[in-house]
């Protein structure tokens, strides 16, 4: 079985995420509250989908994009990631089950690597981050196809994510389980996206990836 992780208020909490948003939208002249907002009412969505929600052109919102994985890096230094409580144990018992644990994220490549390094997760076969040529989305699906000994992996996946954009994803590629992770207490936005199903903490995986 392959399952497919986000990142950032998935397996790790980062204020590092919204900070570099800021900083990007200052140097853009956007509004902290118009900020704020669009963050709120598109949760976990890739970087350049917010900035084309916060009304940037199109080749505004991509040099953003770039600008925001810049930042993030610079400040991962300074506003490290907290690993959630039970991330360890979730990774480690499907990495005990044979699983093939994949990670898709919206941070760069690097920021990636430098998070799965810090808390000791070597058990990831495909790590994907987010670059100009290939971002978190349909690109990332079309790599792991590519680099999966199996191209018809999608069939016997799980998707795990905080965000609505998790769900659809995997729903518009066929990924029949969808687990979403709701720690705030409204799962109508993950399952109004495809998920399957919705469940407050990580350990609750267990039970439904079998």
């Amino acid at each position: 079985m392959y399952v497919l992780f986000d990142l950032d208020d998935t397996l790790v909490h980062s204020d590092a995420v919204r900070e570099a948003f800021a900083v990007v939208v200052r140097e853009q002249g956007v509004s902290p509250d118009a900020l704020a907002a669009t963050l709120d009412a598109l949760p976990g969505r890739p970087a350049l989908e917010v900035f084309a929600a916060l009304g940037l052109p199109v080749a505004a919102a991509r040099h953003a994009t770039s600008r925001f994985l810049t930042v993030l890096d610079e400040l991962n230094d300074r506003v490290p990631t907290v690993a959630y409580p039970d991330a360890h144990t979730v990774l480690r018992e499907l990495a005990a089950r044979g699983s093939t644990l994949l990670l898709s994220t919206g941070s760069s490549p690097a920021r990636a690597r430098r998070v799965l390094e810090q808390e000791g997760w070597d058990a990831f076969e495909v790590v994907l981050g987010s670059e100009p040529e290939c971002t978190k989305g349909r690109a990332h699906y079309d790599r792991i196809t590519a680099e999966a000994a199996d191209g018809g992996w999608v069939r016997d996946a799980v998707t795990i994510g905080d965000s609505p954009a998790d769900m659809r994803l995997g729903a518009e590629h066929g990924v029949p389980v969808r687990i979403g992770i709701d720690r705030d207490g409204d799962p109508q936005p993950l399952l109004a996206a495809g998920a399957t199903h919705v469940v407050r903490t990580l350990t609750d995986v267990l039970p439904i990836v079998t």
